[in-house]
């Protein structure tokens, strides 16, 4: 629940809901849309048709669910694809398409947005639970504690295989960030701190400094390890406020 009220919190005011849109234009593939199953095999399918083989993923997507997301991840991974974001790479997108990138392009306003991964294991339980009776939340618990560990493994090895620090998911839950949290509940990275997690050989579409812009909901900006801002909705880094008491910090 709490993830899918924050993926819809953060879709620009400019994006609507809609079904999954799979193109392709040049050597790119474009994927537009909620990460789905049924979506990922047919980008799989579109991939396998074309000769010569695209090269890069264009993505636009508010995330989706951790399995549709890993095995997105996989895919571009094994396929050594590069990953360009024009507008917003998402929740689960963000953790395990962005980072699984062989060369990464962001558009001028673009946002990659985190709100946690399979680590932060009190949080997960919690929302797993919640979707059943209260009287049958003991019986199942165990069954659901399995289901963590075992997507954790699995997240794990996932980040091993990529080589990126798998912290990068849940990093912003830090008790130094809290009001940041507390304030807007997600967290982007700048640039140097994504390259500290091991993502790095990221290229701003306009050859300029990056200025991400969320939409609707505002986010929390991790410029270094204990320094962070929050950017307001529909603003960008030029315009940055204490996410303590909201006062302007530039612009």
């Amino acid at each position: 629940m709490k993830h899918a009220l924050l993926a819809a919190l953060l879709l620009p005011a400019w994006a609507a809901a809609a079904t999954v849109e799979l193109s392709l234009s040049g050597n790119a593939l474009i994927y537009n849309g909620e990460l789905s199953e049924e979506a990922n095999q047919r980008l799989f399918a579109l991939y396998e048709r074309m000769q010569p083989k695209p090269g890069t993923l264009v993505i636009t997507s508010e995330g989706g669910m951790f399995e549709q997301g890993l095995e997105l991840g996989k895919w571009v991974f094994a396929h050594r694809l590069a990953v360009s974001v024009p507008r917003y790479c998402n929740s689960s997108c963000a953790n395990y398409v962005f980072t699984a990138a062989s060369q990464r392009e962001l558009g001028l306003y673009a946002i990659v947005v985190f709100h946690g991964g399979m680590m932060d294991t009190s949080d997960r339980l919690g929302q797993m639970l919640y979707r059943y009776p209260a009287a049958q939340r003991a019986q199942v618990q165990p069954r659901i504690v399995a289901q963590i560990r075992d997507k954790q493994q699995r997240e794990t090895a996932f980040f091993r295989m990529i080589g990126v620090d798998q912290r990068i998911t849940s990093y912003g839950y830090q008790p130094v960030y809290r009001s940041g949290i507390q304030r807007y509940a997600v967290w982007s990275y700048s640039l140097p701190m994504l390259a500290r997690f091991g993502v790095g050989n990221i290229h701003v579409t306009t050859d300029d400094k990056w200025f991400p812009r969320p939409g609707n909901h505002g986010l929390m900006l991790i410029s270094a390890p204990g320094e962070f801002a929050c950017i307001p909705p529909g603003m960008a880094i030029d315009r940055l406020i204490d996410c303590r008491d909201g006062h302007v910090l530039q612009g």
